[in-house]
């Protein structure tokens, strides 16, 4: 099922970017901008490829059907397909005190329904990545889980030449 997903998110980001995928690649790009991590480094273009590389742009907004069995907390949600743990983890790390005071059922919807939100708390999580990883490579990896995630990575950078043939 997974694999099927996988080819499904492939090939609609192979076909040109449509209007709403633009609109939101563009919101994930502002949102990016407002936030460097320690070194000063923004990652709009990576931002931008992570949403394609998750969500296709928008197209698949929701979260992992396998991961959702396990229950709502288990789940991946919104256009940068971030989990609940993730946004109470970034809440905590940069002291969002209105998202930490928010309720499970509240986050969830926020995240699935408020793309500026979820690009946000996307974006605010893959600056925490970068502050806490030797690379840009572990960066990337660690957005999607892991110190080392060859595919993943690989996959963001394919889209990442989509973003720049687009000049989004």
């Amino acid at each position: 099922m997974r694999t099927l997903l996988l080819l499904c998110t492939v090939v609609l980001t192979l076909q040109a970017l449509d209007f709403k995928q633009k609109l939101i690649l563009k919101t994930v790009k502002n949102v990016a901008s407002h936030y460097p991590d320690k070194r000063g480094h923004t990652f709009e273009k990576t931002a931008m490829a992570i949403c394609l590389t998750e969500t296709s742009g928008g197209k698949l907004n929701f979260g992992d059907k396998q991961l959702l069995k396990k229950g709502i907390k288990k789940a991946s949600y919104g256009i940068m397909q971030v989990r609940l743990g993730t946004a109470r983890f970034v809440a905590k790390e940069f002291k969002l005190l209105k998202v930490q005071r928010l309720s499970d059922l509240d986050l969830i919807k926020n995240l699935m329904h408020n793309n500026l939100f979820n690009a946000k708390i996307g974006v605010l999580y893959l600056v925490w990545c970068s502050n806490h990883s030797q690379s840009y490579f572990e960066t990337v990896s660690r957005y999607n889980g892991g110190k080392v995630n060859h595919p993943y990575f690989n996959r963001v950078q394919k889209n990442l030449k989509i973003v720049q043939k687009y000049k989004l």
